[in-house]
């Protein structure tokens, strides 16, 4: 296919753009200077039409090709449809390859004027290239005889796609991957800087024309780590914005340490200090990206995140090896080489100094990056000394980043009643007086009201701390020059994001209701629930209508349920009414229908491929999935497709074994799954199944086991929606902390470009 070959030749235009730019930088050759420039835009304009020619395949409906059937339909709306060309694997590295390429333009221009051009693009150009070579190994121009040979004829096209996961169809899917990948792409620009100055020698300055893209690259990861959680928030139902995920922790941990690297920069600019420090977070920041990226995208983690991918393929597995080792020998080595020449400037300040709490800010966030990433990589390190592979508990997370958090408020406060190289103690002790009293007051007073841990009450001490210690100084800044304020600002972000924090985790309140159709009950918050009824919303998506009334004010949510075919399994979305000091959530847990005659509460075992579990009495052995020819080509062709689950049974009354069969169909409009019974007392069927195409002996399916004996008849005539209501109090300070954090940013990268402007004008 053309669009694989565009990737091919954009490849070897990359990698001959980097040996011109090298030699330039070595001998100065103006001719090899144009000559790199005008192969990395010639691969920049291949990578474009590669990267059209893919979205022109997914809106045009080209199925023969295995990545548009696997994630796009003709059913999707417009904006997600086009949100399908970064859905999967090869998709997202084409995006995350697209914009690093775009970013290369502004970057050339940029370093054109400040005489950095050949030694960033150089490495600059080898990051580029790298990603195309991940887009070679994983083609996402693949047809889908390729990938599945022998099972689908060559030149067969399905009628339709597979369609996208109904957890995607969202329309944060369409903003914020692009958002995120902007981030990563732009978190390759503080490690070339670091890298061409040591190439350059030129250990002191490079940090100012860095400044402004590590800056940005930090302000993209911020606002798609948030538009992730809030997504996660309204979508996924369980009330939670962060759960520590691999693929959360991936975009976290290059963000603390870009934060990091901010803080000890502005430390070199004023005294000339962490020289290597600086150098060593800079280059950091992207080999994270690439560390998270390898834990995520190699399936090394397995079912460990909800999130990760699955194996990407033996070549796809090195090949991330190949870039995280290439780019840590490129960087550290030359760090170890040149270690020796660089300036070592003295300590010169005072412990109470601007400089001194910049350090220890700094520390305490790459030291939060260090245990997410420990407690991330657990697996991988559990599997290596304990042979087994073992997930750490969120409460690790908490208890390592609890205390560091403490330290980054605090420290976030006093750093701005600090003076450079050295205070005055008195004066500090006058400075400091007024925001410690007022922040001392309000913690106590948040004590009655449920803030019964001590280090909790210290978070939120040290975050009313940060926050009125920054309004003082901000104001005061405002009233000066406001460009200036960009950290007051976005230090006021952090605080009110802590104090957010815990207002909606601490003192969230949480009850499970069962709600009688048109019967109203009394929930939490004194708040009264009426569940109306529910409505089709498309094929599969039902809206159910609960009426929400306190104090004579009415209000509907209409938290949506729905059997997902794609899935295999029950999807929920919670409704979110919005309140000035608080969210009142309601989350959709089950329908219980009336009227008709029910089975007994259905056992279920999660098994897979080879596994026997125990079920009361039974034992039972997940064979494998029995899946004709005849049903995948089915599936490609978008048609009702059945699938079994071979099952060995075993009573413990009975000796013998016996196979069994429970089939699902999959796409038909009608419930026409097939149950096996067992000795004519229990009834299999299948819940929910995960094949697993890469590797068939991890696929697992879900059986829901019902003893036939303990049916009953149910004569109510209501329907009863369980629901589970809490209440998210002041969980707006997250969202609206997060929104000063980003003017903060803003103000700063336009403060930083100026400088860097200046200084070039001046040279």
């Amino acid at each position: 296919m053309i669009g694989g070959i565009l990737i091919k030749v954009a490849f070897i235009c990359c990698v001959a753009c980097v040996a011109y730019y090298y030699q330039h930088h070595r001998n100065g050759n103006p001719a090899f200077l144009k000559l790199g420039r005008a192969l990395y835009l010639a691969s920049v304009a291949l990578i474009l039409v590669s990267a059209g020619l893919l979205l022109y395949l997914i809106v045009s409906h080209r199925f023969e090709f295995a990545y548009v059937w696997n994630y796009s339909s003709r059913e999707l709306s417009a904006s997600l449809l086009i949100s399908t060309f970064y859905a999967g694997q090869e998709g997202s590295f084409m995006l995350w390859c697209l914009y690093t390429s775009l970013i290369g333009i502004f970057l050339m221009r940029y370093t054109s004027r400040r005489n950095y051009e050949a030694a960033v693009m150089s490495v600059f150009g080898l990051v580029t290239g790298m990603l195309l070579l991940m887009l070679i190994v994983k083609n996402p121009f693949a047809y889908v005889w390729e990938n599945w040979p022998g099972q689908v004829e060559v030149g067969f096209v399905p009628a339709n796609g597979r369609g996208l996961n109904p957890l995607l169809q969202n329309y944060w899917m369409v903003i914020h991957p692009q958002v995120l990948f902007t981030g990563f792409s732009a978190m390759s620009v503080p490690f070339v800087f670091a890298v061409a100055g040591m190439m350059k020698r030129d250990y002191m300055t490079w940090i100012k024309p860095a400044t402004p893209w590590i800056v940005f690259g930090a302000l993209q990861l911020g606002t798609g780590i948030i538009m992730g959680g809030f997504w996660a928030y309204e979508t996924l139902g369980w009330g939670g914005y962060w759960g520590w995920d691999p693929v959360e922790n991936s975009s976290l941990v290059p963000w603390l340490i870009s934060l990091a690297s901010i803080h000890t920069m502005l430390s070199q600019r004023k005294t000339g200090a962490f020289v290597k420090t600086n150098l060593a977070l800079a280059m950091l920041c992207f080999l994270t990206v690439l560390y998270s990226t390898f834990l995520t995208r190699s399936g090394v983690l397995g079912d460990t995140s909800v999130h990760s991918f699955v194996d990407p393929g033996m070549w796809a597995y090195w090949l991330l090896v190949l870039m995280i080792s290439m780019f840590t020998i490129i960087g550290f080595g030359l760090l170890v080489v040149r270690m020796r020449e660089m300036p070592h400037v003295p300590v010169k300040h005072a412990y109470l100094s601007r400089e001194f709490a910049l350090f220890l800010g700094s520390a305490s966030l790459a030291f939060a990056a260090l245990f997410v990433t420990v407690g991330t990589s657990s697996p991988i390190i559990t599997q290596i000394f304990m042979g087994k592979t073992t997930t750490v508990d969120i409460s690790f997370y908490v208890a390592t980043t609890l205390p560091l958090g403490i330290a980054i408020g605090v420290l976030s406060g006093i750093g701005q009643l600090l003076w450079w190289t050295r205070s005055v103690g008195a004066n500090l002790f006058k400075d400091i007086m007024g925001p410690v009293a007022v922040s001392l007051l309000a913690t106590i007073v948040a004590i009655p009201f449920g803030l019964d841990d001590v280090l909790t009450a210290i978070f939120v001490f040290g975050a009313f701390f940060s926050l009125f210690a920054n309004l003082l100084v901000g104001w005061k800044i405002i009233k000066g020059s406001p460009k200036y304020a960009g950290g007051a600002i976005a230090h006021v972000g952090i605080a009110l994001m802590f104090l957010g924090f815990v207002t909606s985790e601490q003192y969230d309140v949480k009850q499970t209701l069962s709600l009688p159709q048109s019967k109203p009950v009394e929930a939490v918050g004194g708040y009264t629930l009426t569940y109306a009824g529910y409505r089709p919303l498309d094929n599969e998506k039902f809206e159910f209508m609960v009426n929400v009334e306190k104090e004579g004010k009415k209000e509907v949510v209409a938290p949506i349920m729905y059997y997902s075919s794609y899935t295999e399994g029950l999807m929920r979305n919670p409704d979110i009414l919005n309140l000035k000091t608080r969210d009142f959530y309601v989350a959709p847990l089950s329908l219980e229908e009336r009227g008709s005659k029910k089975s007994g509460v259905a056992e279920r075992v999660q098994l897979i491929k080879g596994q026997t579990k125990r079920a009361g009495q039974l034992t039972i052995t997940f064979v494998e999935f029995d899946f004709p020819v005849d049903q995948k080509a089915a599936m490609l062709e978008q048609r009702e497709v059945t699938i079994g689950a071979r099952l060995i049974v075993r009573s413990d009354d009975q000796n013998e074994a016996v196979e069994i069969v429970p089939r699902k169909v999959i796409g038909s409009g009608a419930q026409t799954d097939s149950v096996a019974v067992f000795r004519g007392s229990f009834e299999f069927a299948i819940s929910s199944m995960k094949p697993n195409r890469e590797n068939t002996n991890q696929s697992s399916v879900e059986i829901a086991i019902t003893d036939i004996s303990k049916r009953s008849d149910d004569n109510s005539d209501r329907d009863v929606l369980v629901v589970e209501a809490s209440i998210k109090p002041l969980i707006n300070l997250v969202w609206s902390g997060v929104l000063m954090v980003l003017l903060g940013f803003v103000i700063t990268i336009v403060r930083r470009v100026q400088e860097a402007t200046a200084t070039q004008t001046s040279l």
